[in-house]
């Protein structure tokens, strides 16, 4: 009854001015009304800002700034490229030909580390091994790199050759070994030494419990020790104590061969032109020998007799009658 009554009486007797009652349900009716617009604006903001990105992902724009020191960066430009042990064969005759083919890969996706795929050929064209490394600053002069496979990685030989490699893959598909992670610091201006821990690597493939690699990187040469080791400590495979591994060198691509211009032919020496000719000639005139006159000077029309008489050619036609003047028309014969 007594909602009834402030209800009725929202109004007072003139009918035009409404109650406090009026007021405050105007108010609650507002509230839900601006929360619903402001919901509707946020929903469609962020519907297009997801299709911006949709039209211009990450990589078709220009790439981020990397979140990595310099000194990594150098190290990973040193440890990218085409390398082979020709110059090591041709002196060790117990070593075996081996290539390997580093590129980056993922550079405009991801900028908190550098990634890195590696490829092993021995002998060259037949693939033996492949990796894919995460590199990232570990301490303050420290760097390390996460080692990972990919599942059916056989079938991706050759990948390093694409303008983008590994573009259809991303972190979240690769495969890592436990601990198997290579520790990295810098030696002086022009080396990184990098070597696992241990026997942390493990492999666990047959009769190979784990491996230990030693590397050493320079602007033009990669040093590699690779050791595989039994379930007894027994050394498998790799180089022993008192040899070397591979020395693989930087390929250099050939210079192309400079074209040598074609040469003019030169004018024969016993052979004058008409300039040279004229030129000789004045020359000729204006030297003064004593005693026998020199070739060049020219000779006087006495010395020359034909020039004040030349010589008429005969012919076999009959001379040429005279000309009648213009009275000869007129006298009798």
């Amino acid at each position: 009854m007594k909602f009834s009554k402030l209800q009725d009486r929202s109004f007072d007797n003139e009918g035009t001015s409404p109650s406090p009652f009026r007021y405050e349900r105007m108010r609650l009716l507002w509230i839900p009304c601006l929360l619903m617009l402001w919901l509707a604006g946020y929903q469609a903001q962020a519907i297009s800002s997801h299709n911006a990105t949709l039209k211009n992902p990450p990589s078709a724009g220009k790439a981020a700034k990397p979140r990595y020191s310099k000194d990594l960066l150098l190290l990973t430009q040193w440890f990218v490229g085409d390398f082979d042990n020709t110059k090591q064969c041709r002196v060790d005759t117990g070593a075996q030909p081996v290539e390997s083919h580093v590129v980056k890969i993922w550079d405009n996706y991801f900028t908190d580390a550098v990634w890195i795929y590696e490829e092993f050929q021995s002998p060259p064209g037949q693939v033996t091994s492949q990796r894919i490394y995460k590199f990232m600053d570990y301490t303050s002069g420290r760097f390390e790199s996460k080692v990972y496979t990919l599942e059916n990685f056989s079938e991706l030989a050759g990948e390093y050759k694409n303008l983008r490699p590994f573009e259809q893959f991303t972190p979240e598909n690769l495969e890592d070994h436990p601990y198997c992670v290579v520790y990295w610091t810098r030696k002086g201006e022009t080396r990184f030494t990098g070597s696992t821990v241990g026997t942390d690597c493990h492999l666990l493939r047959g009769r190979h419990q784990y491996v230990t690699n030693q590397i050493d990187v320079y602007p033009t040469r990669v040093s590699r020790i690779h050791k595989v080791f039994g379930w007894e400590n027994e050394q498998v495979s790799g180089p022993k104590a008192d040899e070397k591994g591979s020395e693989l060198r930087r390929i250099v691509p050939p210079k192309p061969k400079k074209v040598k211009p074609v040469k003019k032919p030169t004018a024969k020496k016993g052979v004058k032109s008409s300039s040279s000719k004229k030129s000789s000639a004045k020359k000729g005139s204006n030297v003064k020998g004593k005693g026998k006159k020199s070739k060049t000077q020219a000779t006087t029309p006495e010395e020359n007799p034909e020039t004040l008489n030349p010589a008429v050619e005969e012919t076999g036609d009959a001379p040429a009658p005279p000309k009648k003047s213009f009275w000869d028309r007129f006298r009798r014969p």
